[in-house]
């Protein structure tokens, strides 16, 4: 038995066809400071705050790949790899979880983003 092909095969792998991305992609990213006085306490809150767009949530439940089957709720350490189907630039914002990814196009063109995704559970 060749120890890398059993390795290989055996992470679980779904293809999810005709991907529709809407979301965009947030052009800046802020860390504000801000501070509270209140009767009885005083505050200091850091906020990371994002201009300029909305990523597009998506849950692996929510999903079914090219044989109708619905993909579980969780997925240990999900690798979501793009594969694109027209002109538009997609891409995964951020790490991908255990519930699901975030994911954008390019705000630049105005049309939506059609993808294949690959989602390969790393184990």
């Amino acid at each position: 038995m060749n120890v890398t092909l059993d390795y290989l095969r055996g992470r679980r792998t779904w293809v999810v066809p005709n991907f529709v991305v809407w979301g965009d992609w947030s052009w800046a990213s802020f860390f504000l400071l801000y501070t509270e006085f209140g009767e009885s306490s005083k505050r200091v809150i850091l906020a990371k705050k994002n201009l300029g767009g909305l990523d597009q949530m998506v849950n692996f439940s929510n999903l079914s790949d090219f044989r109708g089957n619905q993909l579980p709720e969780t997925i240990q350490n999900p690798k979501v790899i793009v594969l694109p189907k027209n002109e538009v630039n997609c891409f995964v914002v951020g790490k991908e979880m255990e519930t699901g990814f975030r994911i954008a196009k390019s705000s630049e063109i105005g049309k939506t983003g059609l993808v294949d995704l690959m989602i390969v559970e790393m184990g």
